[in-house]
């Protein structure tokens, strides 16, 4: 029995989705037969509890894939596949609405099994269950506790990326790092909020069954 549960806090970053549309103006729908690309996940990053080293993958990492089409997520995908079926519970920002469904549903694409059932803690919905924040976005309540914000961006990052720009490619990877760890910093904060935590005794874990503290 291990020591303790694998957490891991993770986030991704997906592209723009490319689309043909008559005007700007009042398209509240598009017709998919519009789509003129699938959007993908450029990047994403992960921390284990425990370690202090942010990990990060990207289209850049397989670079023939990457020569060949630079919206090919196969590479990120596969090592996401890898990391996420192996831990005990993702902590993630409007992961469970966002990361996470999109995750499977490029998984699902690519031919990778389902993901095993896991626990997750999304920190999004214990700010907006919880508390009264002016806003429940992951930046607004980092610099509000004042443990951290976001890394900034230089303008027009996400085109640039779409365009297979490799410079912005390797910007995204460091904003997307910089979210992981400042998830992390306010995850610590609202921790005593969060009603479903893994019970850590059930790991062999003695002390508190929510944080392991003696």
């Amino acid at each position: 029995m291990p020591d303790s549960p694998r957490l891991v806090y993770w986030d991704i970053e997906t592209s723009l989705q490319p689309v043909a549309v008559f005007q700007l103006a009042n398209n509240d729908w598009i017709d998919p037969s519009n789509i003129l690309a699938e959007r993908y996940v450029i990047c994403a990053s992960w921390l284990l509890e425990g370690e202090t080293r942010v990990h990060s993958v990207s289209v850049l990492d397989d670079p023939k894939r990457y020569a060949k089409n630079p919206h090919d997520d196969f590479h990120v995908i596969k090592k996401l596949h890898e990391v996420l079926s192996n831990v005990d519970c993702l902590i993630h920002h409007n992961g469970d609405s966002f990361d996470k469904r999109y995750v499977e549903t490029r998984m699902l694409v690519h031919g990778f099994p389902a993901l095993p059932p896991t626990t997750t803690i999304d920190t999004y919905k214990v700010a907006k269950s919880r508390l009264m924040l002016n806003s429940n976005k992951l930046a607004y309540i980092g610099e509000l506790l004042k443990v951290g914000k976001k890394v900034d961006t230089t303008p027009g990052l996400w085109m640039r990326v779409l365009n297979g720009e490799r410079q912005a490619v390797r910007e995204m990877v460091m904003y997307n790092r910089g979210d992981v760890t400042l998830l992390r910093d306010v995850f610590m904060k609202l921790r005593p909020y969060v009603s479903n935590h893994l019970n850590r005794e059930l790991f062999g874990k003695t002390g508190c069954p929510r944080c392991g503290s003696n």
